[in-house]
């Protein structure tokens, strides 16, 4: 193994440790166990980062891996504690759980280990594991992570330091930033390099979280697999969504939406005080990655209360108990998160023009085909078997209110996708307006209704032949399947996360090149005057050179939060001879060097913006190093100290 493959596979098994095993802890101090337990784990995980990254620096501890270890034996020891207080109620609940045989669970777990594969080696061929993601939120999402790495400060409202210091009241849900960090912390990796196995990842989650919620629903050990095995095959998710922004903690959020759901039916199954807790716990996960997936599992989640109350004829006072508690749980530990999410100012801006036909947006959900134009034909088909076996399944139907949820957020994309109405705005605000999370939300739905479709087809190959046992059908079936996807769409994948990872138009390598000679060259504490569009930000996270602006802001709208200083120096940087305002600033933010990039991040105009043109004229200026891609100019020491 090279030295190189070494690297990713150290960094592939510290992120599996960071992700699970603080999560693990909590979940099994709460008397969560089996798969209910495994699936939990990421999102108990995050809720440790959503209570503890807001609080840390208040009480002044720097953030890693003891940070977050130490948090997680606290909420541990909390959790068991409230057990052996209330043990004697919990004692008296029924039991629940998934007592299969031994083949099941393995069958279980051989489908979850193929879709970590399958998006492990999607991601592995389309970026080394070691590319930099082009595109639009890339670098925001590297120096956030880079900025806690290096400062261990992981509050949320310290992030305002990329590309937000004129903003009073910042708040940026930092979970996926911070988790990331502290892998970084643990094994010194490049940034880009725990990006991406990090987001590689992010399949096999989903497919375990999923599989695991049609476990706890139904019982039925071959549809669960069913589920496990095609998570990874959508492009919708979670493809789409680490290409497309790219919306890394978006598609880290969305990942394990079905663990909280799962944790949801188990409590009001089993409203245990450790249930409750680490119910309540996933809920502040949840939000601490992304607020906006948080209202979308809340969705669902009321469609299963409908159901699960239809079905009893009755609405039991120990479900609005139970649902109670867990409420008042979350909101007691995560009062940084909600007040932090309710105060923050600003909120979505976004207004992406409807550029489809409601026929046009409803053919795209259906086929999956909006990202390449080819629709995926074999799940197609295996959705449409699922419909009739939704009804054939005996079990099946306890997952309507999840497929309900999905026609909601089908029917929000064809709507977001296909009309500017102010009304359709004002109802997709949550998801900033932005058909491709809602797109991607409701594929969740479609995975599972896929994978009844192959369990029927499965009970009907068992019933044609009679001496094939069942589960050996699902396994045949199963094969097939990957056989005529040609490995579970793995190059239709594979095409479209490679994507996101060209030498450019963002970052080539020449570029930076550039950015690690400037590290040789600014004095450390100072900051280095930059084109927010032209990828220069990335020198950030990259070669550790803090830039004036570490993201590419919308203007004019975030002018404000951008602050005066940086506003100043973007749109007249090149008056610096003359100009005291400027030079005030530039001696205010120690700027002692300007970096200019070739580069043009998604959708920016050609070209350097006004201020940073015709630097070669500035008589403060001194070119100190060019390539192909990059010029550095140093800023003369009169300037400088005034």
């Amino acid at each position: 193994m090279s030295g190189a493959a070494l690297a990713v596979a150290m960094t592939a098994a510290v992120y599996l440790a960071v992700v699970i095993v603080p999560g693990a802890l909590i979940g099994y101090a709460s008397g969560i166990r089996g798969w209910l337990l495994a699936a939990a784990s990421p999102v108990l995980t995050y809720g440790v980062i959503g209570i503890f990254g807001p609080l840390a620096p208040v009480i002044g501890i720097r953030w890693n891996a003891l940070t977050l270890l130490g948090g997680s034996l606290l909420c541990a020891a909390v959790a068991f504690g409230l057990r052996r207080l209330f043990r004697s109620p919990d004692a008296q609940q029924p039991r629940s759980g998934l007592y299969w045989p031994r083949s099941r669970h393995w069958m279980l777990a051989g489908a979850v280990l193929i879709a970590t594969a399958v998006g492990l080696l999607a991601m592995g061929r389309a970026s080394g594991f070691t590319a930099i993601p082009q595109w639009w939120d890339a670098e925001f999402h590297a120096n956030a992570i880079r900025f806690i790495t290096d400062s261990g400060n992981s509050s949320p409202a310290a992030l305002a330091a990329i590309d937000s210091t004129g903003s009073t009241s910042f708040f940026y849900p930092n979970a996926y930033h911070v988790l990331d960090a502290t892998v970084a912390q643990i094994g010194g990796w490049s940034i880009p390099q725990v990006l991406d196995v990090g987001n590689g990842f992010q399949a096999g989650l989903f497919a375990l979280t999923l599989s695991v919620l049609v476990a706890e629903v139904t019982k039925m050990p071959a549809l669960a697999a069913a589920t496990g095995i095609l998570a990874c095959a959508f492009t919708q998710f979670p493809y789409d969504t680490l290409v497309w922004g790219p919306l890394f903690p978006f598609t880290a959020g969305v990942a394990v939406i079905p663990a909280l759901l799962a944790l949801l039916c188990r409590v009001l199954a089993v409203p245990t005080s450790g249930a409750i807790v680490a119910t309540a716990l996933a809920g502040v996960g949840l939000t601490a990655v992304h607020p906006s997936v948080t209202v979308a599992a809340a969705i669902p989640a009321v469609f299963f209360l409908v159901q699960r109350w239809v079905t009893m004829r009755r609405v039991p006072l120990a479900d609005l108990r139970t649902l109670l508690l867990v409420a008042v749980a979350g909101g007691v530990t995560g009062v940084f998160q909600v007040l932090g999410t309710l105060t923050a100012a600003g909120g979505s801006t976004s207004t992406w023009p409807a550029s489809l036909t409601p026929l046009a947006a409803t053919e795209q959900f259906v086929t999956g085909s909006r990202s390449n134009g080819l629709p995926a034909v074999w799940l197609m088909g295996l959705g449409a078997v699922g419909l009739i076996g939704l009804f054939l399944l005996r079990g099946a139907t306890k997952l309507i209110w999840w497929l309900a949820g999905g026609v909601v957020f089908a029917g929000l994309f064809v709507l977001d996708a296909s009309s500017d109405a102010h009304w359709v705005k004002s109802v997709t605000q949550p998801w900033w307006n932005d058909s491709w999370r809602l797109y991607a939300i409701g594929t969740m739905s479609v995975v599972v209704l896929a994978a009844v479709g192959l369990v029927t087809l499965a009970r009907l190959l068992s019933r044609v032949v009679p001496r094939l046992h069942s589960a050996a059908a699902v396994v045949l079936v199963a094969l097939l399947v990957i056989i005529a996807t040609k490995g579970l769409y793995l190059n239709r994948n594979t095409a479209r996360l490679a994507q996101a990872f060209p030498d450019g138009p963002v970052v080539t390598h020449t570029a930076e090149a550039g950015m690690h000679e400037l590290a040789k060259l600014a004095p450390a504490g100072s900051m280095v005057m930059n084109d927010p569009y032209d990828g220069s930000p990335w020198m950030w996270a990259l070669a550790d050179v803090h830039p004036v602006f570490g993201h590419a802001p919308l203007l004019p709208q975030d002018a404000a939060s951008v602050g005066q200083q940086r506003m100043t120096l973007f749109e007249r940087f090149n008056k610096l001879d003359t100009d005291p305002a400027i030079q005030a600033a530039v001696r205010d933010l120690r700027v002692d060097y300007v970096f200019l990039s070739q580069g043009s991040i998604t959708g920016a105009k050609p070209g350097h913006p006004d201020g940073l043109t015709g630097l070669d004229q500035v008589r403060s200026l001194k070119l100190v190093f060019q390539n192909s891609q990059t010029r550095i100019y140093q800023v003369a020491s009169q300037i400088v100290g005034g």
